[in-house]
C-alpha cells in the first residue's frame, strides 16, 4: 500500500478510536457528562486522527525499511494536544487534572514495546505483565458509581470498552518500535528475483 494510503488508513482508525474513547469517557462521568464541539471536536477527536496518521506513517516507513525513532514519541500527542486548552498547563501543574491522557499514552506505549519484537526478552515480559495488570484494574478497580461496576452488565460493557480500546492503542504504539521490513518494499510487496539467462 501507498504511503497516501496508510496514512489515510492510520487517521481513519485514529477517528474510530477517539470517538469510541469519547463515549468511555461520557460513560465514566455518567450523568455530568457534557459534550461541546470545542472540546469533542476540537480536541479529542483531532488527537486520534493526528496520531493515527503519524503511525500509519510509520507503517509506510517500517515497510520501507527505514528506522523511525522520532514517531516512536507519536502517541504522546494524546496528551499534549489537550493542553492548548486555556489554563489546562496551570490545571496539570497544580492540580495534576488532565494528566489521564499522558498515563494513557506511556501505557499503552509499554504494551506496545511489549508485542515489538525489539529488546531483551525479560523487559518485554515485564512490559507486557505491566499492561495486563492495566487491564485487569479496568475491571477489578473500584468506580466511582456503583453501576460502573464490572459485576452488572453496563459496567462488564463499560471495562470491556476501555480494556479493548488500551489494547488496539497499545498494538498501534507497537508500529514504529519493530523492526524495518527489508523483505518488502514500501507498498508491502516482496521483490521478485531477476530473471537469470541460461547459457
Amino acid at each position: 500500500m501507498a504511503r497516501t494510503g496508510l496514512i489515510l488508513h492510520g487517521a481513519i482508525f485514529g477517528l474510530a478510536w477517539a470517538a469510541s474513547l469519547r463515549g468511555f469517557m461520557m460513560a465514566l462521568a455518567g450523568p455530568d457528562s457534557t459534550f461541546s464541539f470545542a472540546g469533542t471536536f476540537g480536541i479529542i477527536i483531532p488527537a486520534g486522527v493526528v496520531v493515527g496518521a503519524l503511525l500509519g506513517w510509520a507503517e509506510y516507513r517500517r515497510r520501507a525499511g527505514a528506522r523511525q525513532r522520532l514517531l516512536i514519541l507519536a502517541p504522546l500527542l494524546v496528551g499534549i494536544i489537550p493542553l492548548v486548552q486555556p489554563g489546562a498547563i496551570q490545571a496539570l501543574l497544580i492540580t495534576g487534572d488532565g494528566g489521564a491522557p499522558f498515563a494513557l499514552a506511556v501505557l499503552a506505549m509499554i504494551g506496545g514495546y511489549s508485542v515489538s519484537g525489539r529488546g531483551p526478552r525479560w523487559t518485554r515480559i515485564v512490559a507486557g505483565l505491566v499492561s495486563l495488570t492495566e487491564i485487569l484494574v479496568t475491571f477489578l478497580a473500584p468506580k466511582p458509581a456503583t453501576f460502573l461496576s464490572a459485576t452488572t452488565p453496563y459496567g462488564a460493557w463499560f471495562a470491556t470498552l476501555g480494556s479493548s480500546l488500551f489494547v488496539v492503542f497499545a498494538l498501534a504504539c507497537s508500529i514504529p518500535m519493530r523492526r524495518p521490513d527489508t523483505g518488502r518494499d514500501a507498498a508491502g510487496r516482496t521483490p521478485t528475483a531477476e530473471p537469470v539467462a541460461v547459457t
